[in-house]
């Protein structure tokens, strides 16, 4: 994968911590993430592609982990900070 896509990928990581979010909503959080995904995928060469769903599905496992992912009823909640 190319240096870029990596970086890209790191900024991921970097924009999923709490501290952006807190105060803002799971809605606001799913919008930037998909934005997000799509457009690294749209800048992946189709060889680099496999191994990008795999660094997203990486990504999407620690978001899974920090408490994003809510039903559909919760998406305007606002986020809190952990306890």
């Amino acid at each position: 994968m190319r240096d870029e896509l990596t970086i890209a990928v790191g900024e991921l990581y970097q924009g999923i911590r709490h501290e952006h979010w807190h105060g803002k909503t799971f809605r606001q959080f799913w919008e930037w993430f998909n934005a997000r995904c799509i457009q690294l995928v749209g800048s992946a060469a189709a060889d680099e592609l496999d191994e990008l769903e795999g660094e997203l599905l990486e990504v999407r496992a620690a978001i899974e982990d920090g408490g994003y992912v809510v039903p559909s009823d919760r998406l305007d909640e606002r986020i809190e900070p952990p306890m």
